[in-house]
Parts: structure tokens; sequence; C-alpha cells
């Protein structure tokens, strides 16, 4: 979501959406990938928490002071209590 800074401007910062949400994260797999003419580990995992309307792929989940960046938000279809957050850490700008 946009903020605003001392002058009015509009300024791209994140802001919380939630805090002390319990989560299992689930590392899948690992690669190294070249971007920008460099060598970056990137880390793809499925986070589960409770169900939480509003929680969206543009967002992004912070676990152990990492950023993951959500891909898919994915409901638990057998109990509808949770849902699994499709991340990948390693490749964010923060």
């Amino acid at each position: 979501m946009p903020g605003r800074d001392a002058a009015g401007g509009v300024i791209k910062a994140w802001t919380t959406f939630a805090t002390d949400v319990p989560a299992d994260v689930m590392y899948q797999s690992g690669a190294e990938v070249i971007r920008a003419d460099a060598v970056r580990a990137v880390v793809h995992a499925s986070i589960r928490i409770r169900y939480m309307p509003g929680v969206v792929a543009s967002m992004r989940a912070m676990h152990d002071g990492k950023a993951f960046d959500i891909k898919a938000v994915q409901p638990d279809r057998t109990s509808r209590s949770f849902m699994f957050l499709v991340c990948e850490q390693g490749l964010n700008n923060g």
C-alpha cells in the first residue's frame, strides 16, 4: 500500500497487515539463478497459516527476519481453517 512522505508525495513502502501469526514454514526446493549478471540463491517454500481474509499474492510474509514473496494463496480445501502461501525467498528487493 502506498504511503506519503513529509511533502505529501506518494512513496512505495511495505505496511503491516498482521503480526504474530503462527506459521508452519515448509521449505520445498532451492536453486541458484542468474539475475542482473549476478548469481543469487532462491528458495521455494510453502507457509501454512490460519485462514485470514485479505491475504493476496502481492504481499510478503516475514519469518525469522527473512522476507518471502507470496506468489499464490491457496485455501485448505478440507478444513477451510488454514491457507497455504506459495512463496519465494531470495530474489525480493525488500
